[in-house]
């Protein structure tokens, strides 16, 4: 058909159908069929290696170290402890100031809140498509997953941020609403600004993959009369219940911290290339997924995948903290959030990465922002999750060392 300037283009088909002898159960295998499991099993063992290298440090931490210091202390006599007091070094000198509350304590609570929130939402959702409840058959069925146990969740965010909130405080329950109420708005109401933007962008563009008004309607009503309700009852648990005493008395005059050979936060940053090393073989698959059109169902793999994140980020951290109680740094608190989050800005590097190498088919600067800004929301989730595991570990690693010592 010669095409003309102006003219209409007609289009002809045609569709010719063949029996099948396959079942209607079984129609999606030819697509759920994931080839090179042998690349998933190099990440896996790569990821083990990386856990069992990590865990011999840990081993070595609490074995030789700290139950020989520990040891070597209740073996003394009473005049012994007290010379051996005036010669400590090390993690025992923070004794006084190795709980003293960190700054921003009410935003790193909210993190932590948020996190266990997510973590709990893609543990859940991962196990369960696992087992094969969330076909691609259904469509919608893992995003819908998704946002339910994100919602039911709300409960541990709020019980979580109150709690530490709580701990923090030494048992004062004065401002725990406010905390599980920024907790319940913080992520959702990054997440919604987000998609706003994006979407803006989309009407502007005139396209067809732009989010309904009445979506972010039901969206809102989701997240004000489900998500917020259940976060503030969560708050008032954990504002009702025992929070978590010290071991040890906190100085009233803060220790001076000692002039460093090199800056701590250079540690922190550069600890999240062991996390990184543990996923991006997953994340280049869910990558794939999510841009390229590929189908992802390999969800078995994944899930293990993450639990030996979730390893690798506790022993990372718990690491991390050890360095710096032992150069006398009590400052651990955020840098243990950090110390296995920092695997995000790895995470957001490769995301550039992989449009600039893999998505050159990416039409204008709409489609380049809108990538951007998904991978920005992903990322701020990733760093949540990942930095309340390492921030949790921390803590009950330094809780417990300093409650088996006992030093006055």
């Amino acid at each position: 058909m010669p095409i003309k300037e102006g003219e209409p283009i007609v289009f002809t088909y045609e569709v010719a159908f063949e029996e099948s002898d396959i079942k209607w159960p079984s129609r999606w295998d030819a697509y759920l069929k994931m080839e090179g499991s042998k690349v998933h099993w190099f990440s896996i063992l790569n990821s083990l290696m990386v856990i069992t290298f990590l865990a011999g440090i840990v081993l070595v931490i609490f074995l030789r170290t700290v139950r020989r210091d520990l040891t070597r202390y209740e073996e003394l006599d009473k005049e012994s402890q007290v010379q051996m007091n005036e010669e400590l070094s090390g993690w025992k000198l923070v004794v006084g100031d190795v709980f003293r509350a960190p700054s921003n304590p009410a935003l790193l609570c909210i993190l932590i809140g948020d996190g266990v929130q997510i973590l709990g939402m893609a543990i859940v959702t991962i196990l369960f498509a696992a087992l094969g409840f969330m076909s691609p058959a259904s469509r919608g069925t893992l995003i819908t997953g998704m946002l339910f146990f994100y919602l039911i969740l709300g409960i541990a965010a709020g019980y979580v941020a109150v709690r530490l909130w709580r701990t923090i405080g030494c048992g004062d329950h004065k401002g725990w609403i406010s905390v599980a109420w920024k907790a319940a708005c913080f992520f959702p109401g990054i997440a919604f600004l987000i998609l706003t933007i994006l979407n803006f962008l989309l009407w502007g563009s005139h396209s067809t993959g732009a989010i309904p008004f009445a979506v972010f309607v039901i969206l809102l009503l989701l997240w004000f009369c489900i998500s917020v309700p259940l976060t503030l009852v969560g708050g008032y648990f954990g504002a009702n219940a025992h929070h978590i005493e010290y071991p040890v008395r906190t100085n009233q005059i803060p220790r001076e911290i000692p002039a460093q050979k090199y800056p701590s936060w250079l540690l922190v940053l550069g600890s999240g290339t062991l996390p990184f090393g543990t996923l991006f073989i997953e994340l280049f698959f869910i990558m794939s997924s999510i841009w390229m059109g590929r189908v992802y169902y390999v969800f078995g793999f994944l899930f293990i995948v993450l639990i030996l994140l979730v390893v690798v980020c506790a022993e990372v951290s718990l690491v991390l903290t050890y360095m710096h109680l032992c150069v006398e740094d009590w400052k651990w608190w955020w840098k243990s959030f950090f110390a296995s989050g920092s695997v995000a800005i790895y995470i957001f590097l490769y995301s550039i990465n992989y449009l600039i190498f893999d998505l050159k088919s990416l039409s204008g600067p709409v489609s380049a922002t809108l990538y951007l800004g998904y991978s920005l929301f992903m990322v701020l989730a990733v760093m949540l999750a990942t930095g309340t595991v390492g921030f949790l570990s921390s803590f009950w690693f330094v809780h417990y060392l300093f409650a088996s010592v006992k030093l006055d």
